[in-house]
């Protein structure tokens, strides 16, 4: 699909992104400017992201000619909620509080939040109408802009505000480059409607308060890393959690963008029953994609940071991202395989519940219940969370599903993942760190591949020779 080009662009990007910043700031300013990107992820997912949800399930081809004024009144909504963030960004500042933080990197925080919001406000809006090239071109402009002007930020000012405007700066060229062709028409204040807000509000808060807290658990934790430790030891924990953050999501997102809208399809043809079907049935796919994403690189951590990591991060890095990723693989699975479940039947309260009690964990193990004073206990801690919100919400959701995923391909993917980690295992620590990426790449996708289609997991060698027989038979084209 045209849609997962600019996507997996976009994942070689913010690799280089995170990166590069961390070479340029060090660890120190790193760590402050980690703290402010948190603070936009929490400004966009607490006050944004419901009208980015209320796009994708209520926004599509058949309602856009049907009821125009579902974009009518998302639009004057998101409008609204940008300038009440304003608005109360200039009342704090009036007030003097900055929350512990300077107050520039506060005010562009906010205003990079609701610069993400737009983006992700535009990306559902694509997305809802099958607009894949308007969709691949927001994402890749964006991906490309950013890069060029918050690593040339970090560079040349080493201050993390500049980057944070430099990163707002490319997300509003990135949309501006979309806009004409995802607009409606002229913003019609008088087509919203009232009930279409309170729908919105209802469907969308529940998530959003779940979503905040996700945001809010990062955030906690580079925080209190920084007092009880220092910023530079929150720099080193943000550098592993803001690669891992940017990565194992986008993933979850590309997955999301597939599966989840042949879901809402389904569910306008064909009726619920066909849409929960599927949606058990890409929980297993959505595993077959993280758990080698996941477990790989957590075996090439040595090679990667010998290569990748900048100097002064590195020992650091390694440690804190092998404790960090089983949450991030976590989060992943939830986002992908999990929440379409509250999605489609628009049980979004349990998203808020559970990420309480992920939060919950969370606080508990880093004041302490550990029994260590390390700053390990940060990483742990926030992995902790990020399971328990799966294993909770997996629980509730495979009980509401009318079949379940097969266990014979889950046994199949997880075997698959067991005999790829013994063979790239010995790799580990042996060769030069590019010879023994490569190999570990090379040979860890091989024999995954290999055992997954042996299994026949979820009929894919079936499918792929179907359609190679398919093509074979198939009479050439200008024949009789």
């Amino acid at each position: 699909m045209t849609v997962l080009l600019p996507f997996l662009v976009n994942a070689v990007l913010n690799f280089a992104l995170g990166l590069l910043i961390a070479l340029f700031l060090g660890p120190e300013a790193f760590g402050l400017y980690a703290i402010g990107a948190a603070l936009v992820v929490l400004v966009n997912t607490a006050a944004l992201d419901w009208l980015k949800l209320s796009a994708v399930r209520f926004y599509t081809a058949q309602t856009r000619a049907s009821d125009p004024g579902i974009r009518s009144t998302l639009d004057l909504l998101f409008a609204g909620a940008a300038l009440a963030l304003c608005g109360l960004l200039g009342i704090v500042l009036l007030a003097g509080f900055d929350g512990g933080v300077p107050v520039a990197l506060l005010v562009a925080a906010v205003l990079a939040g609701i610069g993400a919001g737009w983006f992700d406000y535009h990306g559902a809006i694509a997305r809802a109408r099958f607009l894949d090239a308007a969709y691949g071109r927001l994402i890749a402009v964006r991906a490309a802009i950013v890069l060029v002007l918050m690593v040339g930020g970090a560079w040349l000012t080493r201050d993390p505000v500049v980057v944070l405007l430099a990163g707002l700066a490319g997300t509003i060229a990135s949309v501006l480059s979309v806009r004409g062709r995802l607009s409606d028409g002229p913003l019609a204040i008088a087509g919203a409607r009232m009930d279409l807000a309170r729908a919105f509000l209802r469907y969308g808060l529940p998530l959003v308060a779940g979503n905040a807290v996700y945001s809010l658990i990062p955030l906690a934790n580079r925080s209190l890393l920084a007092e009880a430790h220092g910023l530079t030891e929150s720099g080193y924990f943000s550098l592993a959690s803001d690669i891992g953050l940017r990565l194992f999501p986008m993933l979850a997102s590309m997955l999301e963008i597939v599966l989840l809208r042949e879901v809402i399809r389904l569910d306008e043809t064909r009726g619920r029953n066909a849409a929960q079907k599927r949606i058990a049935g890409n929980m297993v796919l959505v595993l077959a994609v993280v758990l080698p994403a996941a477990l790989g690189f957590w075996l090439v951590l040595p090679a990667f940071e010998a290569l990748f990591v900048p100097a002064t991060f590195r020992g650091h890095f390694a440690g804190y991202m092998a404790l960090l990723l089983p949450g991030f693989a976590a989060i992943a699975l939830f986002q992908a395989a999990i929440y379409p479940v509250f999605l489609l039947q628009k049980r979004t309260l349990i998203a808020a519940i559970v990420a309480l009690a992920g939060l919950a964990v969370n606080l508990a193990l880093v004041s302490g219940l550990l029994g260590t004073a390390s700053p390990s206990r940060f990483a742990i801690a926030q992995s902790a969370g990020f399971l328990v919100v799966l294993l909770v919400t997996a629980l509730v959701a495979l009980r509401s599903l009318p079949k379940a995923p097969p266990p014979r391909d889950i046994a199949c993917v997880l075997f698959a993942g067991a005999v790829m980690a013994l063979a790239i295992w010995p790799l580990r620590n042996q060769l030069p760190p590019v010879l023994e990426l490569i190999l570990q790449i090379g040979l860890g996708g091989l024999v995954y591949a290999a055992i997954i289609l042996a299994c026949d997991v979820a009929r894919w060698r079936t499918g792929l020779r179907l359609r190679w027989l398919a093509r074979k038979t198939r009479p050439p084209r200008g024949s009789a």
